[in-house]
């Protein structure tokens, strides 16, 4: 029995390839590169939506030397650059102006910060009493972005926006535009769907709002475009170089499926953490 089950492995393995294949799409030659992180800090969390500090340095040193320049996300969406990459922090951690932004710095990139504004400058309240990570003040988010880092909003309160009332729908959008705006003394364009979901009834409310593009964790195809789901791929504790130079390259494709598909389950069961209200 138990060498039936080795047996079995890998035709699992490559049945669910084929399966991700023909649900998801090789990728398109010219698809957006975007990767996100969340926490970049040497405190562990369960999540594992964290990187270690000379883990992340050791991303940002290879595309450095790998020729990749990071661009603004107007740029990346308008040109489509073949060694253009956009850089996401999910939720605005404070680890990101004390630890992440002076790495980038250093090698000369910028990034993209996405604030929940209900959470600006507050203790995040979703990992059950572990640890607490702070967000990025006012101040650290205005710095940043006259630095020419750009501004994102990703919402005001991170609820599943599919479950909301129209009031509350409205609220998460209009709010933290206004309130970004109000930060930066900058127009905010972009939105980012908290844990990547959305609905066409989301996506109105998004566009309603006046944002010009919005973002899901990942496409719900590797070969379409949708200028309001565009997908990006998140790096976390387990990855490694390899994996990022798999990620950006999209090549070969076998290790690509496996890289995607390892993204989405992952982003799949990130929609389980229960975000608290403040």
């Amino acid at each position: 029995m138990k060498y039936l089950f080795l047996l079995l492995l890998p035709i699992i393995y490559i049945a669910g390839w084929i399966i991700w294949y023909f649900r998801f799409g090789r990728p398109a030659g010219d698809s957006l590169k975007i990767i996100s992180f969340h926490k970049i800090s040497n405190t562990p969390e369960l999540g594992g939506t964290f990187c270690y500090i000379k883990q992340f340095e050791s991303f940002v040193k290879y595309l450095n030397e790998r020729g990749f320049k990071s661009v603004s996300i107007n740029e990346m969406i308008s040109k489509k650059p073949v060694n253009g990459i956009v850089i996401f922090f999910d939720d605005a951690y404070e680890s990101v102006y004390k630890t992440a932004y002076p790495i980038l710095e250093r090698y000369g990139m910028k990034a993209s910060i996405a604030p929940i504004t209900n959470y600006i400058g507050k203790e995040n309240m979703w990992d059950g009493g572990l640890n607490r990570f702070k967000h990025m003040s006012d101040e650290q988010i205005k710095e940043m972005s006259d630095k020419g880092y750009d501004i994102v909003s990703h919402s005001a309160s991170h609820k599943d926006m599919r479950k909301l009332k129209k009031e509350e729908l409205i609220y998460e959008c209009v709010e933290s535009k206004r309130k970004l705006e109000e930060i930066t003394n900058k127009r905010v364009d972009y939105f980012m769907y908290p844990y990547g979901l959305f609905n066409n009834r989301v996506k109105n409310a998004v566009k309603s709002a006046g944002y010009t593009s919005a973002f899901s964790s990942y496409a719900l195809r590797n070969d379409a475009f949708d200028n309001f789901a565009i997908g990006r791929h998140s790096m976390y504790i387990i990855d490694t170089v390899f994996d990022l130079s798999i990620i950006i390259n999209r090549a070969p494709l076998i290790l690509f499926g496996h890289e995607d598909a390892k993204g989405r389950i992952i982003n799949w069961f990130a929609r389980f953490s229960g975000v608290i209200k403040v």
